[in-house]
């Protein structure tokens, strides 16, 4: 026991209580760096009819912001409704899910329906009464009309003021499908059913989610969710650190904030490894050292979810280090897109840290570039086809995987001196081409290294 205060199973219960990266996080105090998105859903749902949708790169906290709002908002006789998406999921099951998850909450706290109220169940009055089924329930939807009256009588059996997450909703296969959940929204807030619905899902805009449904546009309010800034990441360290009575360097904080990409996921997930390595350590333990975070990582980058993993294995085995070299030079940045010679500066970067083998040229590392599109090199990359040289990655949170096994190897990406008089840092807009919103990074932490201007016109 390392760590003073702590056997093994109180040490797991405590980062348990602090760390979350195999679930959402659903309160308030966990979510760092989301107060503004949490302060937005809020005021929305004050609106009669009005309904959320959360979207996004996959990774950002989608789930996690979503779990929080509905707790928020959920009234305290019973927990909000969660309903996680599949490719064939319907908006029959999805309705019929509501409603039995209600009659359960019903049942639950052994409510007691009046006869006045009994009468206006047409739908779920048997149900309540006695077992049912989902298969029950959805033959009880016939048409859209059908649908907007068993979610009334769900919401009416359910709580005082209730809430249900649909969980990864672009998961949803059929267009069709997503798209009826336009006219639903339009019928509920025609008969002022009071059940508020909170969507997740990957995508740019809610044109791509749900369609371009116009009668959608005054029950949705769209939150688009960006990635982390500077100092929610380190937050989470911190936090985490000083739950279990350690303290950390500074500049380890930072190696983590930079790492994990702005991601919630990697901070937890390095987090959690690296105090376990802290607790295992063999002499006792008061402050996390860099052989600690090092270690963290290692046990990271072997246990991570083979979806991150694979691509990363595909474009780089039997290939030696020359692959690696390349790949990490496109992770040396805080934009998303960027062109090949502005990644070449931060390959030549790359390879001065290495100080063996010879660094490729520059036509040699744009070949290997266009390579890393290919389903043989893990399709890690696009390419713009109205800007030649300009590339971004296919899945955006495979970046932060790949600044792990970078650092691994002893490669500090995204700036590599830390002022020590850091301050906690504003977000600010980026660029309106780019999209989303990034943070202003410490004094020293550079968002690319661009040792040589070139100009982007004449790329490739």
């Amino acid at each position: 026991m390392a760590v003073k205060g702590f056997d093994k199973f109180q040490f797991g219960c405590r980062l348990n209580e602090v760390l979350f990266a195999s679930e959402p996080i659903r309160s308030i105090e966990h979510l760092f760096g989301r107060h503004r998105e949490l302060d937005g859903i809020e005021k929305a749902l004050f609106a009669s009819g009005r309904h959320i949708f959360i979207h996004g790169d996959r990774g950002v906290g989608k789930s996690s912001l979503a779990a929080t709002a509905a707790n928020q908002y959920q009234s305290p006789d019973a927990d909000y409704i969660d309903i996680g998406c599949a490719p064939d999921t319907t908006l029959k099951n999805i309705v019929a899910n509501i409603a039995y998850k209600s009659i359960d909450a019903s049942r639950l706290r052994k409510t007691k329906i009046s006869s006045s109220v009994s009468l206006e169940l047409r739908h779920l009055k048997a149900a309540l009464a006695s077992e049912t089924t989902l298969n029950n329930l959805h033959e009880e939807i016939g048409t859209l009309t059908d649908a907007v009256e068993v979610l009334r009588e769900a919401a009416a059996l359910h709580s005082t003021q209730p809430v249900a997450v649909l969980d990864e909703f672009d998961r949803i296969a059929d267009s069709n499908e997503r798209a009826a959940f336009a006219d639903l929204l339009k019928h509920m807030g025609d008969k002022k059913v009071p059940l508020k619905l909170i969507f997740t899902g990957v995508g740019k805009t809610l044109e791509e989610l749900i369609g371009a449904h116009q009668s959608a546009i005054r029950q949705l309010e769209g939150i688009e969710l960006s990635k982390l800034s500077w100092d929610a990441r380190w937050d989470i360290v911190y936090t985490a650190v000083e739950a279990v009575g350690l303290t950390i360097d500074k500049e380890i904080a930072i190696r983590i904030a930079a790492i994990c990409d702005g991601y919630p996921y990697y901070a937890h997930f390095i987090t959690e490894k690296m105090l376990w390595c802290a607790f295992d350590d063999a002499k006792p333990v008061t402050e996390i050292e860099r052989d600690h975070f090092l270690a963290g990582l290692s046990v990271a980058i072997d246990r991570i979810s083979a979806q991150l993993k694979k691509p990363y294995e595909e474009a780089t085995k039997r290939r030696g280090e020359e692959y690696e070299e390349v790949l990490w030079a496109t992770a040396d940045s805080e934009y998303l897109d960027r062109y090949a010679k502005a990644m070449f500066t931060s390959y030549e970067y790359v390879m001065r840290q290495r100080r063996n083998g010879s660094p490729l040229t520059y036509e040699i590392f744009c070949s290997r570039i266009r390579k890393l599109r290919e389903e043989g090199y893990g399709a890690i990359l696009v390419s713009d086809p109205d800007h030649p040289g300009l590339y971004t990655y296919r899945e955006k949170m495979l970046r932060g995987y790949v600044r792990m096994q970078a650092e691994a190897h002893g490669i500090e990406l995204a700036g590599e001196k830390i002022d020590q008089s850091l301050k906690q840092t504003m977000r600010v807009p980026s660029s309106l081409t780019r999209g989303y919103y990034v943070s202003k990074p410490p004094p020293g932490i550079h968002w690319e290294r661009e040792r040589r201007k070139f100009d982007d016109a004449d790329d490739e």
